[in-house]
């Protein structure tokens, strides 16, 4: 059985919620961990990271309710060549807040882009050598980088396998895998895939959502994702139990997506995040 300090919250659980209410509706649930976003308005742009408020303000909050920012979601495009640029420069906008929260990690994610004419290997040496400077960057500042593949059929990076071949090529030592259950399910990554493929060692973060709808996985986005529930197509307790058994040793992270979640209160999510934990652990 999972506790719940096994358990991370993402903002986009409650992203209705003001950051402050945020922290102290995840204090409520006496869970420790929570992750930040760029993009909580629906745009990407670091200044809404922290809804307006100082760095030291949400700090001292956190601080107050023992609560640890695991990572700050997320730098796009990670392995497109000509922004590296761009890039860095986003990487340390959410560096210099993550310093003052003791962030540990910043998350990433590869290009989105049907009309990307890159070749495999192109996307790949992109993504290699990014990383080598997000790796330096990072470790600069006392940091981690998550890498998530996204399982999207316009993502440049799809597979756990892939991107775990990017962060070995890289020779880097301060990067991991995030593992969400949404993206292995579009990418049809299987039981078998992951017990073959994926070293669960390699993986920092697992993230967890649900989908009712009976679309075709082609045709699945964002907006379909709730938080873990019954009848859901992708069986997000499958997804639990496998890293359960295997050596992963981290945090299960909520990120659902669906705009439906921005109506909802601190209590309303609070309980429907208490359904989601006491369905896991009644498996």
């Amino acid at each position: 059985m999972l506790t719940y300090n096994d358990f991370c919250i993402n903002r986009k659980s409650a992203p209705g919620l003001d950051l402050k209410d945020f922290i102290n509706m995840v204090a409520d649930l006496n869970i420790k961990y929570i992750e930040l976003r760029n993009d909580i308005t629906g745009e990407v742009d670091n200044s809404t990271i922290l809804d307006g408020y100082q760095s030291e303000e949400i700090k001292q909050l956190l601080d107050e309710k023992n609560i640890q920012v695991v990572d700050i979601n997320a730098q796009g495009n990670m392995d497109l060549a000509e922004n590296l640029e761009e890039n860095l420069k986003s990487l340390n906008e959410m560096i210099d807040i993550g310093k003052v929260l003791h962030v540990k990690n910043i998350l990433f994610c590869p290009v989105r882009d049907a009309n990307d004419k890159r070749t495999s290997e192109e996307r790949r040496q992109g993504a290699i050598n990014n990383m080598k400077a997000y790796s330096k960057l990072l470790k600069e500042n006392g940091m981690s980088g998550l890498l998530e593949p996204l399982g999207f059929l316009d993502s440049s990076l799809r597979t756990p396998w892939l991107a775990q071949d990017i962060i070995k090529a890289a020779k880097v030592d301060n990067f991991k895998l995030v593992a969400d259950n949404f993206h292995y399910y579009l990418a049809e990554v299987t039981k078998e895939d992951f017990e073959t493929k994926v070293d669960p060692k390699m993986v920092g973060l697992v993230h967890l959502s649900s989908v009712v709808n009976q679309k075709p996985r082609e045709e699945l986005g964002d907006a379909d994702r709730i938080l873990v529930t019954q009848n859901d197509i992708m069986n997000a307790l499958n997804h639990v139990k496998m890293f359960e058994e295997s050596t992963y040793n981290g945090l299960y992270s909520f990120e659902p997506f669906s705009p439906d979640l921005y109506k909802w209160d601190a209590e309303k999510a609070k309980k429907e995040i208490v359904r989601s934990i006491d369905l896991i652990n009644a498996q």
